[in-house]
């Protein structure tokens, strides 16, 4: 066995595209994460909470456009590429089915939220909320069809335009939301006015990303006419039937974590009202609890980047019935997302305090901050095993699992928000989005299990070595965290200012436990020969690490 695509000669992985579209994901995610640091820390905790109460409808939108719809469309491309006699011409038809089919539901939820801001924003609990909401909605217009593109690049193998897309989209929508804060903050522009600046840069970033997409397929598709030289209505009717019942459900799968933030904010600030606080007092409360959210956004963006990446290889391998090297690759798929969501939780658990006032000036909701970092394993988990019941055809149970998370969030709010504050809501995320990644995973199992080839050994045979070395990876990491923090903790950084001080410690501590973490993995050998081999371009990358002593000799 070997990372052999189907029909084809082992790609490199940048070729491939797994890295480049899992560092595309990282890269801007890691800029949306940065952006919110001089917002909050120009605006205030106010601006702040306005701006997170609609930031997971915004999250939604950016999703789609990034992660899920994109999968339901590459998993069709794929699959029309990798039959005997499909070719370029359905790609084509399936691009058109795709881009009308986003574009009128895009259309319709745009008006949508238009017409349901006031109501929208009153549910909320803050009348604030309704401009903000008003300007997000445009984004609706522009992202779902940049979706159906981006899902047309990756179903054919062009990752590349897709990951300098999601940059460009990141990067127009900082320089939108520091031009809006310069500007508003001059002309002494109202809260909601100052929020609603801010959040235009999601429609910009929108109309970036659909200008490079466009001339990318253009070129591809040989111009508009070579799209709708193809056109047949029954044949487009069909197509579009065909994608909506897997974009549906696929779509639902990637909102898990943007789905259960919005039921925070319908939720969160009412039930902190109901407890005596003002609709100010409120939403700038809620602000403070929305300062961990990027950061276990990142985690679980990038983890969901890499596995879309790799959900066209695994729709060949399906299709072409190389059963153990899908195994392979959906069990290190989980692996790796169980491992890489574990470490982000440690660290930020462990380093609450730091992280906090280094990227917010005070340590205001620490505990809800390291709570809701315990969220980064089940998002990564989630992010991961989504798309990977897409391309094995089981595209329900994500779905459901949405429903069941955001059920159980909304429950658990009301159960523990009036007694624990912000505290109580991100112990009801924890609960919930974990019982939905492990109904994910197990679902995900179910489903690998009807295609195991004979004589295979099964998930749990195979993997408990490797499951015990990580485990023993975090255990090293969290040691080397603690001893880091515990060494930096006095001495030079009292001499520094507290947010320097704090961090001075956070980005010393991460460096050193992402490194030791990273030496226990590969040394521990948590990623086996085979799997190395399963990867696309692992056979190259195997060899380059054993040379260098990272991994063990078979």
């Amino acid at each position: 066995m070997s990372g052999r695509e189907p029909g084809g000669k082992p790609p490199r992985l940048w070729q491939n595209g797994v890295a480049m579209m899992a560092g595309a994901a990282l890269l801007s995610k890691l800029i949306g994460a940065l952006q919110k640091i001089p917002l909050q820390n120009v605006a205030g905790d106010r601006v702040f909470g306005i701006y997170n109460a609609v930031y997971p409808f915004y999250q939604m939108i950016a999703v789609l456009a990034t992660a899920g719809l994109p999968t339901a469309v590459s998993i069709v491309i794929a699959s029309r590429m990798s039959r005997v006699n499909g070719g370029f011409a359905e790609t084509r038809t399936a691009l058109l089915a795709a881009v009308l089919l986003l574009g009128t539901t895009g259309t319709a939820a745009a008006a949508l939220m238009w017409m349901t801001a006031d109501r929208t924003a009153a549910w909320i609990g803050d009348a604030a909320v309704a401009p903000v909401i008003w300007v997000l909605s445009l984004s609706l217009l522009l992202a779902p069809v940049a979706a159906a593109l981006r899902g047309y690049m990756q179903g054919m193998r062009r990752m590349a335009l897709s990951a300098v897309s999601q940059l460009a989209e990141q990067l127009v929508r900082v320089i939108v939301m520091l031009l809006a804060l310069g500007t508003g903050l001059a002309a002494g522009w109202s809260d909601e006015t100052l929020a609603a600046g801010v959040m235009f840069g999601a429609a910009a970033g929108a109309a970036v990303t659909l200008l490079l997409l466009g001339l990318g397929s253009r070129t591809m598709t040989g111009g508009a006419g070579g799209i709708w030289g193809v056109l047949s209505r029954g044949k487009l009717l069909r197509e579009m039937k065909e994608l909506a019942a897997l974009a549906l459900p696929a779509a639902l799968a990637a909102l898990v974590v943007p789905a259960v933030a919005a039921v925070d904010s319908f939720t969160v600030p009412a039930l902190l009202r109901a407890d005596g606080l003002s609709a100010e007092e409120a939403m700038s409360l809620f602000g403070v609890y929305g300062r961990g959210q990027p950061l276990v956004q990142l985690v679980a963006m990038a983890a969901g980047a890499g596995a879309a990446a790799m959900v066209p290889g695994l729709v060949r391998a399906k299709a072409e019935r190389q059963l153990e090297l899908l195994q392979s690759r959906l069990a290190l798929m989980l692996r790796m997302a169980w491992l890489i969501g574990a470490a982000a939780s440690v660290g930020l658990v462990l380093l609450a305090e730091p992280i906090n006032v280094m990227l917010y000036r005070d340590a205001s909701g620490t505990g809800a901050l390291a709570l809701i970092g315990c969220t980064a394993l089940a998002g990564c988990v989630s992010a991961v095993a989504a798309p990977a019941l897409q391309a094995l055809g089981s595209a329900r149970a994500p779905a459901l699992l949405l429903l069941l998370a955001a059920l159980l969030k909304g429950a658990l709010n009301a159960a523990l928000v009036p007694s624990l504050g912000i505290e109580g809501a991100a112990l009801s995320g924890v609960v919930a989005l974990t019982a939905a990644a492990l109904l994910g995973a197990a679902a995900l199992r179910h489903a690998a299990a009807g295609l195991r080839p004979p004589h295979a050994r099964t998930w749990r045979a195979a993997g408990w070595r490797p499951a015990a070395a990580g485990i023993a990876a975090l255990a090293v990491m969290a040691a080397a965290l603690w001893l880091c923090e515990r060494a930096l903790a006095g001495g030079a950084l009292e001499a520094l200012p507290p947010r320097a001080a704090a961090a001075a410690l956070a980005l010393t501590c991460i460096a050193v436990g992402a490194a030791v973490f990273a030496a226990a993995v590969l040394r521990g050998g948590v990623i086996g020969a085979r799997e190395w081999r399963a990867l696309p371009g692992g056979e190259t990358l195997a060899a380059r690490l054993r040379r260098r002593g990272l991994i063990p000799r078979e």
